[in-house]
């Protein structure tokens, strides 16, 4: 996997966490630098039980035993990330639209998002289209 491409989609994730979970200390704030912590309050979804993740993408359901790989999150030097809040990301983003483009990559990043706003609003109505190559993920209410 392209390392470029790999580091584009965790920039943009995060640059997307700190514009719409708010505040971010950013006086020394590098992304690109960092370290995987273990944090035992991962994984912030399970896999298992997410009606988005497709069979080819859920390791567990695939047979991989392990899952202490699961409670790893980025940390970079010199920020604090905020918590992932699904409610508030829906807010934020409500009447607007995000777009997942790329390969088999991108598709996971776009059911990982899935699952955990679904775990945000477990109750929350929702459509999901796929055509062809193309889904159309929304929340209604």
């Amino acid at each position: 996997m392209d390392k470029f491409f790999i580091a584009a989609n965790i920039l943009l994730l995060l640059s997307l966490s700190f514009h719409v979970n708010g505040e971010v200390e950013a006086k020394q704030c590098d992304i690109f630098k960092g370290s995987w912590v273990f944090d035992n309050s991962y994984p912030l979804y399970d896999s298992t039980k997410c009606p988005f993740i497709e069979k080819e993408f859920d390791c567990q359901k695939n047979g991989r035993t392990d899952k202490d790989y699961m409670k790893f999150r980025w940390q970079p030097s010199g920020c604090k990330l905020p918590r992932f809040n699904g409610v508030d990301f829906l807010t934020k983003l409500k009447g607007k639209r995000l777009m997942f483009v790329g390969d088999s990559l991108s598709l996971n990043q776009w059911q990982s998002l899935t699952c955990m706003l679904h775990v945000a609003v477990p109750e929350a109505k929702y459509t999901l289209q796929r055509i062809g190559g193309l889904s159309k993920f929304e929340f209604s209410g």
